[in-house]
Parts: C-alpha cells; structure tokens; sequence
C-alpha cells in the first residue's frame, strides 16, 4: 500500500507537527513515518490511521501534490441567505446601539469586553494561527468552498468560542451590576438606565453568538455533510 510521501509532509507541516509529534498522535512509529515520507510505502492500517489524524480520505493520501493542486481546486458557492443574515446582524447591531443606547463609553465598553475576550480566550486555547484563520473564514456564511479540509477542527473550534462567548458575556453583565450598586450613587429613577447598562454585555454576546457564529458553525456542518456524502 503507497501514498505520496510529499502530501503526507504536506499534511504534516501545516499542522506544525513533527515527526515525533504525528507518531504519538498517531500512534504509528516514528520510523514508519520516516519510511512513508522517503518512499511512501506503509501497510493499509498506518494509510488509515493517517487519514483518520488528517481528517482527510484514504485516497487524498494516495494523491501528489501536484495533482491535489492543479486538478482539485475548490469551487466557491454563494449563499444568498447568508448575506441576508449578515444584513440582519447589522440591523440588530444599529437597533441596539441607537434605540438603547445608554453611553457611548459602555457600548465600546461592552462590546470591546464581550468580542475582544472571546477572541483573546481563542487565542490561548487554539493558538493564534488556528483562530485568526477560523475568524477568516467567516466569509464562508457567504461564499464556501466546495470542499475543505480538516472541517470538523474548524467545527469544534467554532463551538467553544460560542461558549465562550456566552460565559464572558454573563460574567461581564454579573460584575457591571455588582460594580455599579457598590461605586454607583444613581438615584431609585434612574434603574431602568442601570438595568440598560448591566445586560448589554450578554445581549453583545447573543447577537455574536446567535446572528454570526452559530450561522457559520451551521454553514460548516453543512459544508462537511455534503463531503461526506460524496466520498
């Protein structure tokens, strides 16, 4: 059984691994994996345990590079409904900012708290790489691709940022209100104002979560749906 040595460094490299790296995740042998870049030659169960780390089929493994790149380019789709949905989120977003606007300073505020620290979050868990390409690819709710590689990492990214974001979210809202009874002298009237003022973080966090990237997890679920069912 044969794969392309070069796509298999190919896959390798872009995932930033080593050698030894691919062999513990992998659990096939650092040698093997020597063996199967030099030459491509490997049983049929290494072919398999490679595909299943790549995320990618037994077959892509079997194909050169040059071949991956000239023939098999993606084709891009637009979906008219996600630009709807984008054009939704902006409305949402001008309707909040102007019908409930409390203070310029607390809209930067909460936005900058929610949006910002969702993505710092990211950051630190899936490194810096792997999260500016999962916010690059949010264009996808528009124009995909017609197949991408390695969607399911893209999947379970999206779903954790979502988490994120709502766990921040809440807890910006629970230290404004906490913050605000303690250092604030409002008079009794002015509650309403302050109620206004404790829950924007966790509407910010609803209208990212909801009107941007649940879409766009959905978009990819889609997306990898239809792979499946071509293989």
């Amino acid at each position: 059984m044969n794969i392309s040595p070069e796509k298999l460094a190919e896959l390798r490299k872009e995932r930033g691994w080593s050698q030894e790296k691919l062999a513990a995740i992998s659990g096939v042998s650092e040698r093997t994996i020597q063996r199967a870049e030099k030459d491509g030659s490997c049983s049929m169960d290494t072919k398999l345990a490679f595909a299943t780390v790549f995320e990618v089929s037994p077959v892509e493994l079997s194909q050169s590079v040059e071949t991956d790149t000239n023939d098999d380019k993606p084709t891009y789709l637009i979906d008219w409904s996600g630009v709807v949905g984008l054009f939704v989120m902006g409305l949402v977003m001008m309707s909040v900012v102007l019908l409930t606007g409390t203070n310029g300073k607390w809209e930067i505020a909460s936005i900058s708290i929610v949006w910002g620290l969702t993505i710092i979050v990211s950051m630190i868990s899936n490194g810096a790489v792997e999260t500016y390409r999962l916010y690059d690819n949010t264009s996808w709710i528009v124009k995909h691709p017609n197949y991408v590689r390695g969607l399911s990492k893209y999947i379970t990214h999206a779903k954790a940022v979502i988490n994120n974001a709502y766990i921040i979210g809440v807890s910006a809202s629970l230290i404004t209100s906490i913050s605000l009874a303690i250092h604030s002298n409002l008079p009794q009237e002015n509650f309403p104002l302050f109620m206004a003022i404790t829950v924007k973080p966790i509407v910010y966090a609803i209208i990212f979560c909801e009107l941007w990237f649940r879409p766009y997890k959905r978009k990819m679920e889609r997306m990898l749906q239809r792979q499946n069912e071509k293989i």
